[in-house]
């Protein structure tokens, strides 16, 4: 939780899209510490969270911002409704904050679960596919890729119970139902694996090697160098010098880059892991390498050009670079992935609701709802990307994938996704639709 946590205050304030600007500013009473309460809320069933005056309260003061939260909700996305297309991209490119969007987001949660226990299913549904599409919002969000993408994993974390719970309801209106698969489906045709978010992170880090590592910045460093080092740099830090500084960092970062998304890929996060300390080791067998070529064997080279000392003095510079931590990606690919996998669970199970609706019994397989109710079955990573699981039981069914333990519970236990975030270790259970 703590990455994640991380990455949501990285926000420096960016734009917030149409409508949502203002919903953030019409929040009311709901610091910090009090927005940790709609956790605890949403955790309650809708009859008890009914009867709560604390509730109801901050239901009546933040209605005017929910509105416009569910109107915003409506607004297309042409990638870049959150953050808009930065001219350059480093370090310090501003990107959107979205702590107001998560408390209204938790508010239009529990709203609809208090209407639908109110027997108000009208306004219950719109609850819910205002949330629905806050979520494919996020997912076709082009700039801010990677904060974009958390907050969308967080926001269907709390969710997804709510949205399970409605598709159980047998009075749920054909119009919800379709309209949520509309949903689901653009929340899960934007998915890239992470890849785009990945891509993105490594061209910020080149824009900030390319702010930073300029001849203004190198002529402030030489002061603090020997004389000898200081005129050897001078002569040598032009132009080329500078050009071969941003390819070395960019053929590394751009190695990192390809590491990274096929770790969210596979669903491997050791193949991060392990990159980053193959990279340490080649940094630190170039580092001794610099070493030992001393002081003669630079100003010879010096006497015929600077050739090689010209390479050695860019491959530390980069390398001083390269060194700088990165963010643990790794510690985010299963986290994406069971996102991805409640993602497909729920999608798989809204297919067999409407199936069941229009033909008035269930299907045999979820081979049989494709194409009309579902492009392809859905795949889930924690068993090798294998179909999701579909168990038909007389009139009920199941719908379930094997958890971030890899263990096939047989859907009788429900993982914890709020406890596995918090302890990765308490990964037991399976992402489960019972019917």
């Amino acid at each position: 939780m703590k990455t994640i946590a991380l990455v949501l205050l990285l926000g420096l304030g960016g734009a917030a899209g149409a409508g949502y600007k203002e919903a953030g500013e019409a929040v009311k009473n709901l610091d910090a510490a009090q927005a940790k309460e709609l956790d605890t809320f949403l955790a309650q069933p809708g009859a008890a969270l009914a009867k709560n005056a604390r509730v109801t309260g901050l239901l009546n003061d933040n209605g005017p911002a929910m509105e416009l939260f569910r109107r915003a909700a409506g607004e297309a996305n042409d990638g870049y409704l959150f953050a808009p297309k930065p001219e350059k991209l480093n370090r310090k490119t501003p990107v959107p904050v979205f702590g107001a969007h998560i408390k209204l987001l938790k508010l239009i949660l529990i709203d609809a679960k208090i209407k639908a226990v109110q027997r108000q299913p009208v306004q219950a549904e719109r609850d819910l596919l205002a949330a629905a599409a806050f979520m494919a919002q996020l997912s076709e969000q082009k700039s801010a890729n990677l904060i974009s993408s958390v907050v969308e994993q967080l926001c269907l974390m709390k969710a997804y119970p709510v949205i399970a719970e409605s598709l159980r309801n047998p009075s749920a209106s054909a119009g919800y139902l379709k309209g949520l698969a509309a949903l689901l489906y653009r929340a899960g045709k934007s998915q890239d694996f992470m890849r785009a978010a990945m891509l993105q992170e490594i061209e910020v880090a080149k824009g900030s090697v390319r702010e930073n590592v300029t001849p203004e910045a190198a002529a402030l460093e030489r002061k603090k160098v020997p004389f000898w080092k200081r005129a050897v740099a001078a002569k040598l830090q032009d132009a080329e010098f500078f050009s071969l500084v941003y390819k070395k960092c960019d053929a590394a970062l751009d190695e990192r880059a390809k590491a990274m998304a096929e770790a969210f890929r596979a669903n491997a996060p050791a193949i991060a892991d392990d990159f980053i300390k193959k990279q340490v080791q080649e940094l630190e067998a170039r580092k001794e390498a610099s070493l030992k070529w001393g002081f003669w064997a630079q100003f010879k080279d010096g006497l015929t050009g600077g050739k090689e000392t010209r390479e050695r003095m860019a491959e530390v510079m980069a390398d001083v670079l390269l060194c700088i931590p990165a963010p643990n990606y790794g510690k985010l690919v299963p986290r994406y992935h069971l996102y991805y996998s409640q993602l497909n669970v729920l999608k798989s199970a809204l297919a067999v609701k409407l199936y069941q609706r229009a033909g008035k019994r269930l299907p045999n397989s979820l081979e049989q709802l494709v194409p009309g109710y579902l492009a392809a079955v859905p795949q889930y990573p924690f068993n090798k990307f294998a179909p999701v699981i579909y168990v038909r039981t007389g009139k009920k069914f199941l719908v379930y994938a094997f958890g971030p333990d890899g263990k096939d519970g047989g859907g009788a236990a429900a993982l914890d996704p709020e406890a596995y975030f918090e302890d990765p270790a308490r990964d037991a259970g399976d992402i489960v639709f019972a019917d």
